[in-house]
């Protein structure tokens, strides 16, 4: 298949998930999950395989090419957003498994990718047990954790206590339908509870390079995860901007000459928000290009890492900022489901809240901005 044809087919894959999501779209605020045609769009589409290496049947696209998926899937519906950019950069995580391991778990060419999810934070212990290691606990906020066939769960290494990430089928989880949250309420982020035996090697620690040195796998993992949550909560507020618009139009303020769109607060708040928005994400795209032109030529330094963090902090804050704004400045109309700027407003808000791009991410990148201290998950 020639480059351009497998371009178009991409596309054409994309174009299934994003048809399906915007569909069922209403599905998610229903049932805390997306519709069953939309996880089968995701499963089907180049998603799972974005970031898998090539030499485990991955497709190891770029960067860009990864963080432009997950928003199109966005632009849709940002619930199947959120599922999109959890797994479209999961199978970086492999990229630190040997071959051995990986076939282990299921992974090599001929093989249907893995829908890989899991939890970043330490809430569980590995115990020693003869050459095995038991996993024990309870992890929160497992995104698509009811569809995925693969998990990797941190917990603290039994030997040196940093934490390492522990691979895990999904027959050996269980999931806890717990997911509650007032916004991507379609992603199913329900938590996951295990105890099992794990063979050692079954685990990886994400701040050792990886096994394939590529530039994907040299891009710094953290800043693609934050990302492609930034590219979520962009598509979030470009949604609600579209949205306003809509409603502007017909929209007629009590004690109101004219609807929102002639009024001269209106017209600035919209070109405020606007233009914020433009500049947030024009910001983090020129991050994203210039540690991707470190990452094909060697490492990508610290300086690079910690401006793509603070970039797709600032734009997830901004798209966050934006709906709200957008939301109160149509006043009462907004209150309606008809108008979906309430649940934009919502969605941006939990998508605001992530580890990654909160105040955590922030100080990471401020640390190296002011003392030159770089953490090893920056």
């Amino acid at each position: 298949m020639t480059t351009e044809l497998k371009a178009r087919a991409t596309a054409l894959d994309l174009d299934a998930v994003c048809e399906t999501a915007w569909v069922h779209r209403e599905y998610g605020e229903r049932h805390s999950t997306l519709h069953p045609e939309v996880w089968q769009a995701l499963r089907a589409s180049p998603i799972p395989a974005a970031a898998l290496p090539v030499a485990f049947g991955g497709l190891q696209w770029s960067a860009g090419q990864i963080i432009c998926a997950v928003r199109r899937i966005a632009l849709a519906d940002p619930s199947a957003g959120w599922a999109a950019a959890i797994h479209a950069p999961a199978g970086a995580f492999t990229a630190r498994l040997d071959p051995r391991t990986a076939a282990e778990l299921g992974l090599g060419p001929g093989k249907p990718p893995p829908l890989i999810a899991g939890s970043s934070i330490p809430a569980g212990t590995a115990e020693p047990d003869n050459d095995h290691v038991r996993l024990r606990g309870t992890w929160p906020l497992v995104t698509s954790a009811p569809q995925m066939s693969l998990a990797v769960l941190a917990a603290p290494d039994p030997e040196d206590h940093a934490t390492r990430w522990w691979w895990v089928g999904q027959d050996n989880v269980h999931v806890v339908q717990d997911w509650d949250a007032v916004g991507l309420r379609g992603s199913a982020s329900c938590s996951v509870t295990c105890d099992t035996l794990l063979p050692r090697g079954h685990s990886v620690r994400l701040t050792e390079p990886a096994v394939f040195d590529e530039p994907l796998y040299r891009f710094p993992l953290y800043g693609l995860m934050a990302a492609c949550i930034a590219a979520v909560a962009q598509a979030t507020a470009e949604q609600s901007l579209a949205a306003f618009r809509e409603l502007a139009t017909i929209a007629t303020p009590r004690h109101a000459a004219a609807p929102l769109a002639h009024l001269g607060p209106v017209q600035d708040t919209y070109a405020h928000a606007a233009t914020r928005l433009t500049a947030a994400a024009a910001h983090a795209d020129s991050t994203v290009e210039a540690a991707w032109e470190a990452a094909q030529s060697g490492t990508v330094p610290s300086t690079e890492r910690a401006a793509l963090r603070a970039a797709c902090s600032h734009l997830v804050q901004t798209s966050a900022t934006v709906c709200q704004d957008l939301f109160e400045t149509a006043g009462s109309a907004a209150l309606h489901r008809r108008s979906p700027l309430e649940r934009y407003w919502r969605d941006s808000a939990v998508a605001a809240r992530h580890a990654l791009v909160a105040s955590r991410g922030r100080q990471l990148a401020g640390a190296l901005m002011l003392t030159g201290t770089a953490a090893k998950d920056l």
